[in-house]
């Protein structure tokens, strides 16, 4: 008897160290859901633990543990998941700790009442004496998006890369190594352009997107992978981003273009970046994609609004691109130009999160797409906080700025992030010139649309947000004419009128 009793109390502490039980679990879940999308709004129709897993991330005065579980979700009411000023894709990202294949059943055109969702997520636990506190969601890495076939461009972009290394070799010997890095720099910038024709002539449509592990780049290889099951060829590019993607494009070294609303309109018009260049006139837009709003990113503690960054270090991205420029003119419309700054940082979004934890900025302010991967995992280490837009200071940059709009970034987008936030966005845009034949247009915006995409699982969170509704918010430039004639027949058929 006294071995059994000692063996069950073995058990039961060996329980009570992987976290707590199913029924807590769906308790700290479905309070969760409630929150962010109303009570009993989503429901948790079943719920089975999958174990636990020591957090990585604790301190080491805390023990805490990552609790996986799968989940049937049912929805009481009709929900659409793609929705930009309502709780959707990203909220449920958010509450669930779910990554991007964690999570099916959503539906492209809206889901209806009754529909039942699959999610494999987590919560993150911390041991209090007895008993444990729930901390936010696990963070997710992002799927990884379909490889291209064998015989790719990008096959033949390594060759290429090869090809150019061993020319570089066989430079003559006397080659100084600033000879060397001309070299190099010019052969780099020719990739893209050889990859694009070579892409028109064999693989049909080019698209330049941006960084390999950007939101530009896992979109558009979600699309081109479910493009390919349509019979139609596109090729992922990879570049700087939206500002060399339209130069990419003028230039003619790609079919189609991933990049900002706002920056678009600045090629178009010839100002900006674009100053001194030839107005781009012939840029067609085929439909806004997603909303990439500005974060204003602060520690607990820190500034408490952005009338109190003047005299701050604050981090206003990369030079010259997009983001620095809406976020300098949101800085000036709530009365703090670049010079009344302790100091303005122009650090990418990693490593401005990095001097944020390491006290080396204040704030951080930010153009990028919700949830954006690196805010969401530096919440599991920081307690970040987002700051409001003042609404004069909204409508300040709407009058100034084509391509910008008031947006209310939805409760739960975040961790600890409990209410809708005041913002303004940007839209992501996919572009082309007024040579792409109205046929060629009208197809890539149908298949754009299309009901039966399955953006999560093809790695890209933010396709998921795609919606006939929002096809022109945001646009400052002018839509092509295969697009509106898509777009009306999109339309009509949703029963929805395009924005």
């Amino acid at each position: 008897m006294l071995r059994y009793l000692l063996l069950s109390l073995c058990l039961l502490l060996a329980a009570c160290s992987q976290g707590p039980d199913s029924d807590r679990l769906q308790r700290d879940l479905q309070e969760r859901l409630d929150q962010v999308f109303g009570a009993g709004s989503v429901n948790i129709s079943e719920l089975q633990r999958r174990g636990s897993a020591s957090d990585a991330h604790a301190d080491g005065n805390n023990v805490q543990r990552i609790v996986y579980f799968d989940a049937q979700l049912k929805l009481t009411s009709a929900r659409n998941f793609s929705s930009w000023d309502s709780p959707g894709i990203a909220t449920l990202i958010s509450a669930t700790g779910a990554g991007p294949r964690g999570i099916k059943g959503i539906n492209s055109q809206g889901n209806a009442l009754g529909d039942q969702l699959s999610v494999h997520g987590s919560l993150i636990y911390r041991r209090n004496g007895d008993d444990w506190d729930v901390l936010l969601p696990q963070g997710f890495s992002p799927s990884k998006a379909p490889e291209l076939g064998e015989d790719t461009p990008q096959k033949r972009r390594e060759m290429l890369i090869s090809a150019i290394s061993t020319a570089l070799n066989l430079a003559p010997q006397g080659s100084n190594p600033r000879q060397i890095e001309i070299i190099r720099d010019e052969m780099t910038r020719t990739l893209a352009s050889i990859q694009g024709r070579i892409s028109r002539q064999e693989n049909g449509f080019g698209i330049a997107s941006g960084s390999t592990s950007g939101q530009y780049s896992r979109f558009a290889k979600a699309f081109s992978s479910q493009l390919r099951e349509q019979g139609i060829n596109m090729t992922p590019l990879t570049t700087e981003g939206g500002l060399e993607n339209l130069e990419l494009l003028r230039n003619g070294e790609t079919t189609l273009a991933l990049s900002q609303s706002d920056l678009s309109h600045q090629a178009l018009v010839g100002s900006g970046p674009f100053t001194g260049d030839t107005p781009f006139t012939q840029l067609r837009a085929l439909a806004s994609l997603y909303p990439e709003p500005l974060h204003v990113l602060v520690l607990k503690g820190g500034p408490k609004s952005i009338s109190e960054l003047a005299g701050k270090r604050v981090n206003i991205g990369p030079a010259g691109s997009a983001s620095q420029s809406t976020a300098l003119a949101v800085l000036a419309a709530h009365g703090i130009l670049r010079e009344q700054l302790a100091m303005a940082r122009e650090l990418d979004l990693p490593e401005s999160l990095k001097a944020l934890r390491d006290g080396e900025v204040d704030a951080i302010v930010q153009v990028i797409g919700a949830p954006a991967d690196a805010i969401r995992a530096a919440s599991e280490d920081l307690e970040l906080r987002l700051l409001p837009l003042k609404a004069d200071a909204v409508r300040q940059v709407l009058e100034q700025v084509p391509g910008t709009f008031a947006l209310q970034l939805p409760s739960g987008t975040y961790p600890r992030q409990q209410q809708p936030l005041a913002t303004l966005a940007v839209s992501s845009v996919l572009l082309c010139d007024a040579s792409l034949s109205t046929n060629e247009a009208k197809q890539l915006v149908t298949s754009l649309f299309a009901g039966n995409h399955q953006w999560l699982a093809a790695g890209s969170v933010q396709g998921a947000q795609l919606s006939v509704a929002n096809a022109r918010r945001g646009l400052s430039v002018p839509l092509h004419e295969g697009a509106i004639q898509a777009l009306q027949t999109l339309s009509q058929g949703s029963g929805k009128q395009v924005d």
